[in-house]
């Protein structure tokens, strides 16, 4: 298994319960060639600035840097699908969304539940979830 390069701290927003089950996302973002880059990484920001502000239902997330093969990836835990459409819905990160696939070559994701108990979740358990293609 291939070392995983280090990923941001695991951001939290607020305490989880042990026994409840949350949403748990994983996105890979394979920027498609380098002229792309300073754009990308101006959406990356933009929509960091909009998780930092804490949306309603957000429970944490972190981000996965590979810049070396243009790979990056972001993980994080919602307390419902509901919670993870109204921030999709919002505002910027609805209008990056329409701009993205532009710069990217391949936009895919991964859902699952996980207890409250199991978060943060791993990022060597995200990238190696049962039935889905190893990613990196």
């Amino acid at each position: 298994m291939p070392k995983i390069p280090p990923p941001t701290p695991w951001k939290a927003f607020g305490q989880t319960a042990g026994n409840v089950e949350y949403l748990v996302l994983l996105t890979h973002l394979p920027v498609r060639r380098m002229t792309a880059l300073p754009k990308f990484l101006n959406y990356v920001r933009v929509i960091r600035k909009q998780l930092n502000a804490g949306p309603s239902g957000l429970v944490g997330y972190s981000l996965l840097a590979q810049p070396f093969s243009s790979n990056y990836w972001t993980l994080s835990a919602w307390e419902s699908p509901a919670a993870l459409a109204g921030f999709i819905r919002e505002s910027p990160h609805r209008e990056v969304m329409e701009e993205l696939p532009k710069s990217l070559s391949n936009f895919r994701s991964w859902r699952w539940r996980a207890a409250g108990s199991s978060l943060p979740p791993s990022w060597e358990d995200a990238l190696t979830r049962p039935g889905q293609e190893r990613p990196l």
